[in-house]
């Protein structure tokens, strides 16, 4: 039985592939966490297929309410983007976008999300010249109106996804925190308690003119591991 608490993700990786995950001591608290930590580096990497890598950075100490709020009207914002980028008068649930976001406590007291946002459909580059910058422009234009009308400060950075090296830093780098050490140094905070996946804790609807760029306001959610593979 495998004792040290750090694993790497090339060892969970051979151990999972070899049938083997039971080698690990799990009744161990930190073993227990890190395994769960590189379940979810695995499902980013080979699983949810996402597009682009956001950073939002949200301001000193914010609510978790307010964050969950921001995050869910922008979402909603982008996807009537897409919608009405594409001409369409009707965006099925399975057409808008997925967006996976993990929480990030700063040292210097902001909390930072790291989200992974999965495109189901394409959207027509039109004026913008690319993909890329269509989308930027978008998420861009969704932040900052949600930003101002909650009159938050929101820092805001994408990133396109490229090579597999790139999307196993990125999936290490935002879920770094989802240790067993960060709950024991930061008096219970866990962020597997926190992280979002908008197809189970937004309530997704279709989206059509009527739908207004505004949602209404739900209650706080809340997200485990087990949830995330549903």
């Amino acid at each position: 039985m495998i004792n040290n608490s750090y694993i790497s993700y090339e060892k969970y990786k051979a151990k999972k592939e070899q049938n083997r995950l039971g080698d690990f001591n799990i009744g161990n608290d930190r073993i227990h966490q890190e395994l769960c930590r590189l379940a979810l580096v695995d499902n980013l990497v080979d699983e949810f297929h996402w597009d682009y890598w956001m950073v939002v950075t949200f301001g000193f100490h914010p609510q978790r309410s307010d964050i969950e709020n921001i995050l869910r009207d922008t979402h909603h914002r982008f996807d009537q983007w897409l919608r009405t980028n594409n001409q369409l008068n009707f965006l099925s649930v399975a057409e808008r976008s997925k967006w996976v976001c993990l929480p990030e406590r700063g040292g210097d007291g902001h909390l930072h999300y790291n989200c992974f946002l999965q495109l189901n459909i394409q959207p027509e580059v039109k004026t913008h010249g690319s993909e890329w910058k269509a989308i930027r422009y978008a998420l861009n234009k969704s932040f900052e109106a949600v930003g101002k009308a909650k009159n938050k400060k929101i820092d805001f950075k994408v990133y396109e996804r490229k090579r597999d090296k790139d999307r196993l830093r990125q999936s290490i780098y935002s879920t770094k925190e989802m240790t067993q050490r960060h709950i024991d140094e930061n008096h219970g905070e866990d962020h597997f308690a926190s992280y979002i996946r908008s197809w189970t804790d937004w309530q997704i609807q279709p989206l059509t003119p009527r739908s207004g760029k505004k949602i209404k306001e739900y209650d706080d959610t809340s997200g485990t591991l087990d949830q995330f593979f549903q």
